[in-house]
């Protein structure tokens, strides 16, 4: 008691105003929330800013447990982990959007006055009117989804608190009186947020309106004095002429043959004059001359109708095949049993190293398990009359918007500035002509008699600089002409589709045999070239400059012209989903081979087997042509449909179909295989044009690894769209140029019998539009089998039984029979075998009574021990 006595006596005795040792100042304390506001709007921005839909089902199957599970964390894509998907799921689904983004910024203008002590009052105001312009901007993105009716890019981040209010103004106003209100707001708020002031905002809009009636005063009396000027000029210039015409009258006129010495002197000087005196007060600036392009009458037949509505209803119910049922399809199965979606996925990925090509994608099935015969001798020839060719209602036509040409005014100014930044360089032109294309336009320049070319070559980069341009290129010169072309990109490409090539007259009327309708030239002709003349094209490009799509135009421009009987496909696909939609045509179009489970090949071990499949059926081919006496294949099918080729116990003979090869990324398949996969491109470019097979090989990667010198010696036609660098330009092309391409299609082919490429414009082609093409061959009749190539898988018959057991059914049915367990993708695994003859073997197996029928994605069953055996075998 004392001595709390003694403590309230000192308490009593300090002085009242004293303060405390630790007490924090109100200006630090302002700082401290300053800064905190500031850190918050930098954490709470890259929220947003990192803000991802992939991260909804993280936050809807989240648990507090799943933080301590350190093995299987799962992936969140937010830069600021769980609490920033939260919190920027909040702010752009329920709040206002993507306009959340102004939370940040209020926060940011409330914590930096605080933080340097500055004045609140601007900041303030300035934060209160960002707020409202949130409001304003998410509330008008409602209403904007609500009468558009769609809820797709952009329209989808207005957020629920927009998407509300959105709907309660439509509700009352409607949708023109809350547009016209939130725009009215919109611009209040935007000045109110510069100015801060509604006074002095009008006063800002009165000055710019002053200044610019100033300033049209300013230009009608600049342009009143010239043209006062001209008028004098010219009315001095016409009594000029009068008084000499009266002088020559009295005095006789006199022609003056000036001196040739001389007039080169005079030109001299006004080169040198070009140099130092402005371009306008020399008259070396020729005038542009435009050639435009004539327009192609366009001529197909059976445009006005549907090409579906062309097959009659009964007969199509007759000619829709139904959907294929793959036997070998356990993950589907599995899916379908199990009794939910968690107890499938376990159950599949146990067996995912036993999945096919065919369980990853049944529809690329070629369908060959059930034929008897596996050689295409072994089947009659069919002609399929019925078929009709697709028609270009199929195809989108070009808008207004697309056909815009690119005005004079831009051509004129072009070939101006062009003139203007060779004249500095001391490069006088005598002729411009202006070639305008899709793309690009070509100038023609036809420089002076003294002018070297070297010295316009070197000015590339600069005259890139001056046109303001992406993609110059140079042609120096234009082989036959005696002109230096520079080609120059259009502010505004036009888009090409393949409709306006196959509905073309030329296109229509075309005697070659393969033709492929590429694009359009920079004269805006349509291009076409024969592929049985090339014979092989090689296609290189970096990603997303047009390979893909320019293959497509390829197979759409020979399915629009050749019937299923004179044409077939080998398409090998490494990507698996570039030319998957080709899968439909496997009764039409496609080759296949028994030794393969697949119509597109994906896998390099099938490609390798495809590709020499191809080359015993060049050799095969070969035979045949020796043996009717030709020298190609047109003379042979010629012959063949004439009748006078005559059968005998080893040569059939039938007609030939031309093969085209379609390999769209050759770099994968190098990697994987080069040695097995070169040496059969190499034999089929050298010696497959005359039978009919023709390469169209693309990859991205134009380096000499993946385009060796025995692959680029026999491909003589190349098509080189953007890549990165010289070098790789020079791989692909022997020449620089093709890294100034442009993207999306803008392409240099390189034919053999040109000296330098043509550029072209590649036709573009949608994805479903290609679907559509598939469709529509896939619902009419199709051949009974696919055209089969020749099978390399050597089979021999046991005991002279009608039954063919391959040479390793043994091994094959002593290893199951020890492992306990068989199926199709354990014999390939173990024995290293292909899917067809793994599944051959396996139904062998079966038959043979070794083991039991398929049961879905588990093994078959074992039905003899290792003593029943040799019973079996002999």
């Amino acid at each position: 008691m004392a001595r709390t006595a003694k403590i309230k006596a000192k308490e009593s005795r300090r002085p009242k105003n004293q303060k405390e040792d630790f007490e924090i100042s109100a200006d630090a304390k302002k700082q401290m929330l300053g800064f905190l506001l500031i850190v918050l709007s930098v954490l709470l921005f890259l929220s947003l800013v990192t803000f991802s839909p992939k991260d909804s089902t993280l936050i809807d199957s989240f648990e507090l447990k799943k933080l301590f599970n350190f093995k299987n964390a799962e992936q969140c894509f937010n830069w600021l982990g769980i609490g920033g998907a939260y919190v920027s799921a909040f702010f752009i689904r329920d709040f206002f959007g993507y306009y959340s983004i102004f939370i940040p910024v209020i926060l940011f203008a409330l914590g930096f006055p605080l933080l340097w002590k500055k004045p609140l009052g601007r900041y303030v105001q300035f934060s209160i009117f960002a707020f409202f312009m949130m409001v304003i901007l998410g509330v008008s993105t409602g209403l904007l989804k609500i009468m558009a009716q769609t809820n797709t890019g952009f329209l989808q981040y207005a957020g629920g608190a927009g998407d509300t209010w959105a709907t309660i103004f439509y509700k009352i106003l409607g949708g023109f009186g809350a547009s016209v209100v939130f725009l009215l707001l919109f611009v209040l708020d935007a000045f109110l947020m510069v100015d801060g002031s509604i006074v002095k905002t009008l006063a800002r809009i009165k000055l710019l309106f002053l200044r610019f009636i100033e300033s049209f005063k300013k230009h009608e009396e600049n342009l009143t004095t010239q043209h006062q000027i001209k008028e004098v000029e010219k009315e001095s210039e016409r009594k000029a002429v009068q008084e000499e015409k009266k002088e020559e009258k009295k005095l006789g006129f006199i022609p003056v043959v000036q001196d040739p010495v001389s007039a080169e002197k005079e030109r001299i000087k006004k080169l040198r004059a070009a140099k130092t005196a402005p371009i306008e007060e020399i008259d070396l600036i020729k005038e542009t001359e435009i050639n435009r392009p004539k327009e192609i009458e366009n001529a197909f037949v059976n445009i006005e109708k549907n090409p579906f509505e062309e097959i009659p209803v009964e007969e199509k119910k007759e000619e829709v095949k139904p959907k294929v049922e793959v036997k070998s399809t356990p993950l589907k199965k599995k899916v379908k049993e199990a009794p939910n979606f968690e107890d499938a996925f376990v159950n599949t990925t146990i067996n995912k190293a036993d999945a096919t090509e065919i369980d990853i994608n049944p529809e690329n099935s070629n369908e060959l398990e059930g034929l008897m015969g596996k050689d295409e001798d072994d089947f009659i020839e069919e002609k399929l009359e019925g078929y009709k060719f697709p028609g270009i209602d199929l195809l989108i036509e070009q808008t207004k918007e697309e056909l815009e040409v690119i005005p004079d005014e831009e051509l004129t100014g072009n070939g101006r500035l062009l003139q203007e930044k060779l004249l500095k360089f001391g490069i006088e032109i005598e002729k411009v002509f202006a070639t305008p294309g899709p793309v690009v336009t070509l100038y023609e320049l036809v420089p002076a008699a003294d002018v070297k070319l070297s010295k316009i070559e070197s000015l590339q980069d600069d005259i890139a600089l001056a046109m303001k341009a992406k993609g110059i290129r140079l042609i120096i010169p234009i082989p036959g002409k005696g002109t230096v072309g520079v080609e120059i990109p259009n502010r505004k490409a036009q888009m090409v589709r393949i409709r306006s090539m196959v509905s073309s007259q030329r296109y229509a009327s075309t005697d070659k045999l393969l033709p492929i309708a590429m694009g359009k030239t920079i004269d805006g002709e349509v291009f076409i070239d024969d592929l049985a003349k090339m014979p092989h094209v090689l296609i290189a490009g970096a990603t997303g400059s047009g390979k893909s799509v320019g293959i497509n135009t390829i197979i759409a421009s020979l399915i629009y012209k050749m019937h299923p009987s004179d044409l077939k496909f080998v398409m090998i696909d490494p990507k698996k989903i570039e030319l998957n939609l080709y899968a439909k045509l496997k009764k039409h179009y496609l080759a296949s081979s028994s030794d393969i489970n697949e119509s597109i090949v994906t896998s390099p071990q099938n490609a390798v087997s495809i590709l020499k499949s191809l080359t015993v059926e060049m050799d095969n081919r070969y035979d045949k042509l020796a043996n009717a006496g030709v020298r190609n294949i047109e003379a042979y099918n010629v012959k063949n449909k004439e009748g006078k080729l005559i059968n005998n116990e080893f040569i059939r003979h039938k007609k030939m179909p031309y093969i085209v090869v379609i390999i769209d990324e050759l770099a994968d398949l190098m990697i994987t295989a080069k040695k097995d996969i070169e040496e059969p491109i190499a034999r089929l470019a050298q010696m497959a044009r005359a039978v009919g097979i023709h390469l169209v090989v693309a990859t991205q990667r134009p380096s000499t690894d993946v385009i060796t010198g025995v692959i680029k010696a026999n491909f003589p036609v190349r098509i080189a769209y953007q890549v990165a660098s010289q070098i790789d330009s020079r791989t692909i092309m022997d020449m620089k140029g093709a890294e100034q391409l442009l993207r999306n299609g803008d392409m240099l082919y390189m034919s053999s019998s040109s000296q330098k490429p043509i550029r072209i414009q590649n036709a573009f082609i949608s994805t479903e539009e290609c679907e559509l093409i598939a469709d529509f061959v896939d619902a009419q009749v199709g051949f009974k089998k696919p055209y089969l190539l020749p099978s390399l898988i050597e089979r021999r018959t046991f005991n002279g039984e009608d039954e063919e057991r391959d040479d390793l059914f043994e091994e094959a049915a002593r290893m199951v029979v020890k492992l306990g367990q068989c199926s199709t993708s354990t014999l390939q695994r173990r024995l290293k075998l292909g899917y067809a003859r793994a599944a051959r073997i396996v139904d062998q197996m079966e038959t043979a009574g070794i083991v039991g029928s398929g049961n879905g994605a588990k093994g078959r069953e074992i039905l003899v021990g290792e003593e029943d055996l040799e019973g079996i075998f002999y």
